[in-house]
C-alpha cells in the first residue's frame, strides 16, 4: 500500500466502519484497528491488523471513532509507545470533551504525533450516507491538510479555533440540544397521543411550523412511528455526552438548571433501560406519563 493513499482507522464500530465505506470509495486504502474482531468485516480494501504498531507503520493519517475519552486516552498513550520517529496525523472524530481533547494535546507536545480535535454529528444515517458534519480545532494547517479526507464521509466541515477542545465544547453542546429537543418533543407527542391524535400527522405539522427540530423530522418519524428503534446510538452514550456539556457548565459557572433536569431525566432512562437506543425514550416517556396520569 502506498502511505500516501492509505487512511488507518481505530475504531470500525457504528460510525468508524461506515466512515471506512465512505473513504474506500474515494480511493483510499484502509488499515483498521478494531479490538473486538467480532467487529471485523474485511473487504477488498480494508485490511484489519492486530496492533497499533502494525497500523502505523503503514500510515501517516490516522482516525480515531472510540466511545469516550478513557479509550482514547488509552490509544494515545499506545500510539506514543508505538509512533518512535513516525510522524503521524491523529484526526480524533470521538466525543470525548474539551477536558479530556486538552490533555491528549499536552500528552503530545513533544511526540512526533499531530493531533486535531475533530468530532462529528450526524449520527449512523449520516456516516454511511457520507454526510457528516465535522467540527475541527487545532492548527488552520493541519485542518487543511486533511480537509481533503473529511470531504470524503462529510458534507459541512468547520474550523471552530485554534485549541483543541473547542470543537468538543460545540459537539457536546450540540447533542445537549439534540437530547432535550428528543425528550421534549416525545413528551409532547405523547400529550398529542392523549387527546386522539396521529403520531405521523403531528410531525407533519411541527415540521411545516414553529416547534419542529432534528426529533420530529428525522428520529420519530424513521425510528419511532417505523417502531424500529434503531438509529445506531445508545442512550448511555447520549448521557454520556450530556453528562460532559453539564460537567462544562459547571467549570464555566453557569447555573446549568435546565442541563440538570434533562441529564436526570436520561439517567432515570438509562438506569430503567441500560444501553437501549437513545430513540427509545419515547417508550421511557411514554410509560411515564401513563404512570403520572394513573395516579
Amino acid at each position: 500500500m502506498n502511505p500516501r493513499k492509505t487512511i488507518g482507522i481505530v475504531g470500525l464500530g457504528n460510525m468508524g466502519y461506515p466512515i471506512a465505506q465512505n473513504l474506500i470509495k474515494a480511493d483510499y486504502d484502509i488499515v483498521g484497528y478494531e479490538i473486538d474482531q467480532a467487529r471485523w468485516q474485511p473487504t477488498d480494501h480494508l485490511l484489519y491488523v492486530n496492533s497499533l504498531e502494525a497500523l502505523i507503520q503503514q500510515t501517516s493519517v490516522l482516525l480515531l471513532s472510540l466511545p469516550d475519552g478513557h479509550a482514547v486516552q488509552g490509544i494515545f498513550e499506545q500510539l506514543l509507545n508505538a509512533s518512535a520517529n513516525h510522524s503521524v496525523t491523529v484526526v480524533d472524530t470521538s466525543t470525548i470533551g474539551a477536558k479530556a481533547s486538552q490533555a491528549v494535546e499536552k500528552l503530545l507536545r513533544c511526540s512526533t504525533l499531530k493531533y486535531l480535535d475533530s468530532p462529528v454529528s450526524g449520527g449512523v444515517r449520516g456516516a454511511v450516507a457520507g454526510t457528516l458534519a465535522v467540527m475541527c480545532a487545532g492548527p488552520k494547517n493541519l485542518y487543511n491538510e486533511v480537509l481533503p479526507i473529511l470531504e470524503c464521509f462529510s458534507a459541512n466541515q468547520f474550523l471552530i479555533g485554534p485549541e483543541p477542545g473547542q470543537a468538543q465544547t460545540l459537539k457536546v453542546l450540540n447533542n445537549f440540544l439534540s437530547a432535550t429537543a428528543l425528550a421534549a418533543s416525545c413528551e409532547a407527542l405523547h400529550f398529542g397521543q392523549t387527546q386522539g391524535l396521529d403520531l405521523q400527522k403531528m410531525c407533519d405539522v411541527v415540521n411545516v411550523s414553529t416547534g419542529m427540530n432534528t426529533a420530529t423530522l428525522d428520529k420519530i418519524p424513521h425510528q419511532v412511528v417505523t417502531n424500529r428503534f434503531n438509529a445506531g446510538f445508545s442512550n448511555s452514550l447520549l448521557l454520556k455526552d450530556i453528562s460532559l456539556y453539564l460537567d462544562g457548565c459547571d467549570e464555566a459557572g453557569i447555573t446549568g438548571e435546565i442541563s440538570r433536569t434533562v441529564v436526570q431525566l436520561w439517567d432515570n432512562f438509562v438506569t430503567s433501560s441500560p444501553n437501549d437506543d437513545a430513540t427509545g425514550i419515547f417508550r421511557y416517556t411514554g410509560k411515564k406519563s401513563r404512570r403520572n396520569s394513573d395516579s
